[in-house]
């Protein structure tokens, strides 16, 4: 399961926009389109498999894109400090 890494980071919501910052680096992520929904997504109860199946169901792209696609984002977002496997 993939779950946010819960008080490693903050959360603002601006505009269309998630804006992260990483409490111990003060290093800042905005997240837009994509990565957004992936994000709002990670909850702790899903896996890589599960988001990239939600994600298949919304966008029109294959399978392989969107796996690698969302493999990608969550890769970026624990190597940012922002998520745990």
């Amino acid at each position: 399961m993939i779950q946010k890494a819960v008080g490693r980071f903050a959360e603002t919501e601006l505009d269309d926009e998630t804006v992260l910052m990483n409490i111990d680096t003060g290093s800042f992520h905005a997240l837009k389109g994509t990565g957004r929904v992936i994000w709002q997504m990670i909850d702790g109860a899903r896996d890589v498999e599960a988001i990239t199946g939600a994600m298949l169901e919304q966008f029109d792209v294959d399978s392989a894109t969107c796996a690698a696609e969302v493999g990608r984002f969550i890769d970026q977002m624990a190597e940012a400090g922002f998520v745990e496997r």
